[in-house]
């Protein structure tokens, strides 16, 4: 039986535009909106695994035309992307370059250094789009100085049922990193040449027929480790929302916390208490409240009747 959720998120996708990575922030400060970034010449996926544009998009030699950003190995990255309803992980990687202005990116060297997948019952798409369309991860401590090519991807799931279905939405950013370690990260990958197109992590034909997407594990390997035990982000735990440096109007959050999620809270209607309620007394002048219990009004009216034989008595005694 399909899941209602994810016919769903199929349905959303389907309606919902494409994308791509338009602005970066390090340690909370941007060159602006596509400042430091290879901007493709439109927003389509690529789709051949094998394509050469799976390292940097296309074109992938427009570097020249950008520039290249400073950073220091630990810096704070936070990346934005067009919104978009394609359900999938996001995953970055790096690659030592000669000269991040003229690099392809093609082929060996390079090494992942954030994962985010499926958290709390959230792709990490959804966790993005609460979050104004950003992911936040952290440079590698161990690199060594030099220039690299940060690649940022989006894979998207939503026609994963097709051989050849996943979509690869890819950009990458121009680094000179201030380094601390000896450069050594690994393991690392071709790129292409890492990804195979029926791999489990691409081609998932049951994917709205009862796929467990909490086992999901983006492709290109695991995180790797830099220098001397250091080591990237690690697959990411995403944080409380922060208010975003991008003019566009936040998303109300969606967190990782699964209680953040579609959850009303109703005021409790009042209840009529099973204690027996105070019988009303002088200060109110004997009236009955407007609320009241059985008991209460068993009470009143023995008050009542027994003020009523008083009256008798003291009308005889005179």
């Amino acid at each position: 039986m399909f899941s209602k959720a994810l016919l769903t998120t199929a349905l959303i996708s389907a309606v919902s535009a494409h994308q791509n990575f338009h602005q970066i922030w390090i340690n909370d400060v941007t060159p602006g909106n596509q400042g430091g970034i290879r901007m493709p010449p439109n927003n389509s996926p690529v789709v051949d695994v094998t394509s050469k544009d799976m390292a940097c998009n296309v074109p992938s030699t427009n570097g020249a035309a950008v520039k290249t950003l400073d950073a220091s190995a630990g810096d704070a990255i936070k990346v934005q992307w067009d919104q978009s309803g394609h359900p999938g992980p996001i995953t970055h990687y790096l690659k030592a370059v000669d000269d991040a202005a003229t690099a392809t990116g093609e082929g060996d060297g390079w090494f992942k250094i954030d994962e985010l997948d499926y958290v709390s019952g959230k792709w990490a798409s959804e966790i993005m789009g609460a979050n104004n369309m950003s992911h936040e991860f952290k440079l590698p401590t161990g690199l060594a100085s030099g220039e690299y090519l940060l690649r940022s991807e989006m894979l998207a799931l939503h026609s994963s049922q097709t051989l050849g279905g996943g979509q690869f939405y890819i950009g990458c950013a121009q680094l000179k990193v201030a380094g601390t370690g000896s450069g050594t990260c690994g393991p690392t990958i071709s790129i292409p040449g890492a990804y195979k197109k029926d791999d489990a992590n691409i081609y998932i034909p049951n994917y709205y027929n009862g796929y467990d997407a909490t086992t999901y594990k983006a492709p290109g390997g695991p995180v790797a480790s830099c220098g001397a035990g250091s080591g990237g982000s690690a697959p990411t735990t995403p944080s409380t929302p922060k208010p975003s440096n991008s003019t566009t109007p936040p998303v109300p959050s969606a967190s990782a916390s699964p209680a953040a999620s579609a959850v009303v809270e109703a005021t409790p209607s009042p209840v009529a208490s099973s204690s027996p309620a105070p019988a009303p007394g002088a200060g109110n002048d004997g009236a009955l409240p407007a609320t009241f219990s059985l008991d209460t009004f068993i009470a009143w009216l023995e008050g009542k009747a027994g003020s009523s034989t008083k009256a008798r008595r003291h009308a005889r005694a005179f």
